[in-house]
């Protein structure tokens, strides 16, 4: 996989977690491509961490200056000299058999594909199931592009694309930080097809010093007005049951963050806070989730490919 898949870490200034990273992507069964891509941090830690491993594996630029963090991801794909491509988190780490079911699933779909996204193992405590061996499920979900409506198709790490593809969408949409990131899967899946597997196969580490600290509000609110905009562009299934969808996710998803990050204070503004209290009432009826579970599901999916 040497030929076939880099895995892209974009760092800046933070070392704390970046061993664990980058030897998750030294330590796979099989090997492929790493390059770091060093967003001109006022240190040379991460140039001296890599330089102790001594692995051919590894490439490292440090850029002249310092650019938004979306433009470093940019920089990882522009750097890359593979035909796919994993942007993984300094702070973040993949499971010990990645690259290798990646190769399976190109194996298989590589001509048909613009890429695929694996489930993440979420937590503040490490991942032990990271290093044991498993085999790759049997069920592949083609993602619809309504799917971005309701739901992130990855929290980032294990999302596999593309390199040419994402070049020729010019990558990340550096203005929509902090969800820049949703914004270029949705892209990627309005232009190919792309691949949902339910089998955590990627870690996102939830910790104090993350930058989703500090943007949990932005993401909230801009996630919000991202999702309804496309629907009043599209007009694809706009109606109301589908912005109550996008109302009740949510809800649920400032419930995520709640439990996720206790020590967060979130003080979200709601656009619309009549419809806010009358989606809440609703989900208080015992069918009522049951059914928008079922709806976005419905505009999530296509057929699972086996």
């Amino acid at each position: 996989m040497v030929d076939t898949l880099t895995i892209a870490l974009p760092v800046y200034k933070r070392t704390e977690y970046f061993r664990k990273a980058i030897e998750s992507a030294l330590n796979q069964t099989v090997k492929c491509k790493i390059l770091v891509v060093d967003n001109n941090s006022p240190h040379d830690e991460f140039k001296a961490i890599i330089d102790s491993y001594n692995s051919p594996l590894i490439a490292y630029i440090k850029t002249a200056e310092t650019v938004p963090q979306d433009e470093n991801f940019n920089n990882c794909i522009r750097f890359t000299k593979t035909p796919w491509i994993t942007i993984l988190h300094d702070d973040d780490y993949l499971h010990c058999q990645f690259v290798e079911l990646t190769r399976e699933i190109l194996t298989r779909f590589k001509s048909k594909v613009g890429g695929f996204a694996v489930n993440n193992h979420v937590g503040s405590e490490e991942w032990p199931e990271a290093n044991q061996l498993t085999r790759l499920t049997d069920v592949f979900i083609p993602v619809k592009p309504t799917y971005f409506y309701f739901r992130q198709l990855s929290p980032f790490p294990g999302v596999v694309f593309n390199r040419e593809l994402g070049l020729k969408l010019n990558g990340f949409n550096v203005p929509l930080h902090p969800i820049a990131d949703l914004d270029f899967w949705r892209r990627l899946t309005e232009n190919s097809l792309m691949l949902y597997i339910d089998q955590e196969l990627a870690y996102y580490r939830i910790s104090p010093n993350q930058s989703t600290n500090r943007l949990i509000d932005d993401m909230i609110n801009n996630v919000y007005k991202y999702r309804l905009s496309l629907i009043r562009e599209r007009n694809v299934k706009n109606n109301i049951v589908t912005r109550l969808a996008v109302e009740y996710v949510r809800i649920t998803g400032i419930q995520f963050f709640v439990n996720q990050y206790p020590n967060v204070e979130i003080t979200t503004a709601y656009p619309n806070p009549g419809y806010m209290k009358f989606t809440g009432f609703l989900m208080k009826l015992p069918l009522f989730s049951r059914f928008m579970n079922w709806y976005i599901y419905k505009l999530c999916f296509g057929d699972r490919l086996r």
